[in-house]
């Protein structure tokens, strides 16, 4: 069972002055969701979306910065989307394994 979801993503052409070498990604806790459940997928996709602008965030100005945390945020997105399916799916598959059915009853 997933305990986090983890997402990375390679970051746009940056100015030099920031670091356009690094790979930002993300760990986000989802032992205490219920990924089964529309509230603890909001919760997931509420954690995911601020750990993706805070890995995202240059701290520059201008243009060029902009694009590229933008760039960096919706790669990020993308892949934490394919994550977080993967969870979700996981959870549920795991709740209906835990499900004890009679087939006699």
């Amino acid at each position: 069972m997933k305990k986090t979801v983890l997402i990375a993503a390679a970051l746009a052409v940056l100015p030099t002055q920031a670091i356009a070498s690094d790979i930002p990604s993300i760990s986000v806790e989802t032992t205490d969701l219920d990924l089964a459940s529309a509230k603890g997928q909001d919760r997931l996709e509420s954690r995911v979306e601020r750990a993706i602008r805070k890995a995202c965030t240059v701290g520059g100005k201008g243009l060029t910065v902009m694009a590229a945390e933008k760039q960096c945020r919706d790669e990020l997105r993308e892949a934490a989307n394919v994550e977080i399916r993967l969870a979700i799916a996981a959870a549920r598959e795991d709740r209906f394994a835990a499900l004890d059915v009679d087939p006699d009853a």
